[in-house]
């Protein structure tokens, strides 16, 4: 259910949306583009490193939102933004709805509390332009519903996993593979090999700092996954880069599955590289 809540930035002064972007109007992008941007909504389903993601959306100037996630913030979600001693115990949802508005209090944002269910997968992304996927491994189930109403409603999907102070990118447009096809989704086998399979397709390369076994124990949900500021930070840049591409028009920057992406700028020797798995695909065919 949407939130009413009133934020402290509904209540002061509101300068005109195109002073506060007049830096990045005047700069580089023309008043046609900005509009896109300003018009355009996007879900963003899970506000762990999504919550970073929303942010730099907003400050890059778009301005609709529907944020869902259901957990509350606590101390350990210290790279993520909107967590602070003061926001323990709240909903990630409500607080980031507040932040964004303080972010831009001309922003549309749509708290989520109940965040992605099987029953609202599909109305979430009726109300928004495009999708950004940031659920956790043990809601796969309400990751296929989210990808299937995408696929459904011809809406692309974005995911930017962290992985230490690296980050993926994958982006699902309506002609890429399906999620299921993609990652070798099948519910028909036991939860722990669902998500292991699942990881062997998102994590093509693991850092030293965290190998392999240790990401195979998350998703065996015998500890919990390693996660970085920086690596969720540069999730973020790629994501909210790669949303900016598809809301302008520039198809030609997008790398859609069965390609991506994943970058590491603490590993001179790796930096970034394009991930390219279209022959599995080919041979399917």
């Amino acid at each position: 259910m949407a939130s009413n809540a009133t934020s402290p930035a509904e209540t002061i002064r509101r300068p005109p949306v195109a002073e506060i972007f007049q830096r990045s109007v005047s700069a580089h992008l023309p008043l046609e583009a900005f509009a896109r941007l300003q018009m355009a909504t996007v879900l963003v389903a899970g506000l762990g490193g999504g919550s970073n993601i929303a942010e730099l959306l907003a400050r890059k100037g778009v301005g609709g939102f529907v944020l869902a996630d259901p957990d509350v913030y606590e101390f350990h979600n210290v790279r993520q933004r909107g967590s602070l001693a003061s926001t323990w115990g709240r909903s990630k949802a409500e607080v980031l709805r507040e932040r964004l508005l303080d972010v831009n209090p001309h922003a549309r944002v749509r708290a989520v509390p109940e965040g992605v269910t099987l029953a609202n997968a599909r109305e979430l992304v009726r109300a928004s332009d495009y999708v950004v996927d940031m659920l956790d491994f043990h809601a796969l189930r309400e990751k296929v519903a989210l990808y299937r109403a995408a696929r459904e409603a011809q809406k692309t999907v974005f995911t930017a996993p962290s992985v230490v102070n690296g980050a993926v990118l994958y982006v699902f447009a309506p002609e890429s593979p399906s999620f299921e096809a993609f990652f070798g989704y099948d519910p028909t086998l036991p939860p722990g090999v669902v998500a292991l399979r699942f990881l062997k397709r998102l994590i093509p390369r693991f850092p030293a700092e965290a190998p392999e076994p240790v990401y195979q124990a998350a998703a065996r949900g015998e500890r919990t996954i390693p996660l970085d500021a920086v690596g969720v930070d540069q999730a973020a840049v790629l994501c909210v880069a790669a949303v900016e591409n598809a809301i302008l028009g520039r198809k030609e920057r997008l790398l859609t599955v069965p390609r991506g992406l994943q970058v590491d700028l603490s590993d001179p020797a790796f930096l970034a590289r394009t991930l390219d798995f279209s022959a599995d695909f080919e041979e399917r065919r």
